[in-house]
């Protein structure tokens, strides 16, 4: 068995945070798997503040592993993560989770075998956030987070098969497909798992025909969440159904995007039908099953664009976990799989009008629970972590190096994070504090001077 660094967001859901998203629990899930399967693992969690090493119990697995914090963009972050490594000495290193945890593997690596979690397109997912009139440089950004990783990585895992040949369209201009496969980098499909970190698994939801209805949205309002048509949609079943509701947890997304949530419950809160909408923001992870407990229906909506194509929604395991039916567009990989097989009700993207007939279907139809048991059982055969994680478990069981690239924007990529290490050690220091404190002063001291000699 292999001892493994895994490089990964924070904090776990075991840590019960008060929010809680995708990377997080990719993290976990890709930990639970390794552990499982008999591989040593030492973790290091990339977010909002620095924890001291510590052994730790994993939920999920008989096994315990020591867990590190260490807080993004502090002074000497990669140092730290370059540190753990050294004293780990690992077989190989994992990275868990998009962005950070990515950048920071391929810039600390040494000469052992890389492994790159990039769950979800890194460019179309830039291309949403600039659809929203935000970030213009998103896929520069990009670039510069994944540039060290895309030249050095020995495998990819990927969120879903139309991603996998996105992948390997941009390994191939960087000159990664070598003359043989054996020299090449592996690219494997990864899905989501349905794990949420010990969260109870739900009872089968069922309503009356005709009778009260809520509707639930989950998780984060993201670039490619369609908040508009949630809104208008809802709001036109509402003027229809008077026992209609609607709850929330979840919604903004500090420091990435805010706008689809603040504009969806500004409406919300300004309709007739303010009285109905229960925004919960968010709240911590064990929490959810109790504060959805009332809701019958998980309803999931994406803008147009490239990122449902190449990505996948991790609120649909969700909503399946808790034992909702699901209201969705079927853009993603997961969507247009379950719609396949009947396991879940289509609404046309962008569409308010397609969104009310599909509620007001489901108010007239009811449910005894078949549906949702249903759906549950078929996502409970196939996305358990050992069966998600089972390309990566293969490739620790053999790892491999791969015929690495060079590529400017590597070089351009180090030297901007030892940069940005550098300047934040100098803006968190005392001196530039003190110095910081005394400009503030002088600017002011003119104006003060003056005022006194008007007077």
């Amino acid at each position: 068995m292999a001892r493994v660094l895994l490089i990964g967001a924070g904090p776990l859901p075991q840590h019960d945070p008060g929010r809680l998203g995708f990377p997080e629990l990719r993290t976990a899930q890709l930990l639970k798997a390794m552990l499982r399967a008999g591989h040593s693992v030492q973790v290091v969690l990339l977010g909002e503040e620095d924890r001291p090493p510590e052994t730790e119990a994993i939920e999920g697995s008989s096994a315990s592993c020591v867990v590190e914090g260490v807080e993004i963009n502090a002074p000497g972050w990669l140092a730290r993560v370059q540190a753990a490594r050294e004293a780990w000495r690992p077989d190989v290193v994992v990275s868990a989770g998009p962005y950070e945890p990515a950048r920071a593997a391929a810039l600390t690596i040494g000469e052992e075998p890389l492994w790159l979690d990039v769950p979800g397109d890194p460019f179309a997912e830039a291309q949403a956030k600039r659809a929203r009139g935000e970030d213009a440089e998103a896929t520069a950004t990009m670039r510069l987070a994944y540039a060290a990783g895309y030249a050095r990585a020995d495998a990819f895992g990927v969120i879903s098969h139309a991603q996998r040949f996105a992948l390997l369209g941009q390994l191939g201009l960087l000159g990664r497909l070598a003359s043989t496969p054996e020299r090449s980098p592996e690219v494997q499909v990864v899905p989501a798992a349905m794990d949420f970190g010990g969260l109870p698994r739900g009872t089968p939801r069922r309503w009356e025909a005709e009778g009260a209805l809520t509707l639930a949205v989950s998780g984060g309002f993201n670039t490619w969440f369609d908040g508009e048509t949630l809104l208008a949609g809802v709001l036109l079943a509402m003027e229809e159904l008077p026992e209609l509701r609607l709850i929330t947890t979840g919604g903004p997304i500090p420091g990435h995007h805010e706008a689809t949530w603040d504009t969806f419950a500004a409406g919300a809160l300004a309709s007739p039908y303010a009285d109905r909408f229960e925004l919960s923001g968010w709240v911590p992870h064990s929490e959810l099953p109790r504060r959805l407990s009332g809701a019958h229906v998980g309803v999931c909506l994406d803008r147009p664009g490239l990122e449902p194509e190449l990505g996948t929604r991790t609120r649909l395991l969700f909503y399946a976990w808790l034992g909702m039916p699901i209201l969705a567009t079927a853009r993603c990989e997961l969507a247009r799989e379950l719609a396949g097989v009947r396991l879940l009700q289509t609404v046309e993207p962008g569409s308010p009008e397609s969104l009310a007939a599909g509620i007001e279907h489901l108010w007239r139809e009811g449910e005894e629970g078949a549906a949702s048991g249903r759906l549950q059982g078929y996502l409970g055969a196939r996305a358990t972590v050992e069966q998600t994680a089972a390309p990566l478990l293969r490739w620790l069981r053999a790892p491999r190096r791969a015929e690495p690239c060079e590529d400017p924007g590597v070089v351009m990529a180090q030297r901007l994070a030892r940069a940005e290490d550098e300047l934040a050690a100098v803006v968190r220091s005392p001196t530039w504090r003190l110095l910081s404190s005394a400009d503030r002063l002088t600017r002011g001291l003119p104006r003060q001077l003056w005022g006194r000699f008007k007077g």
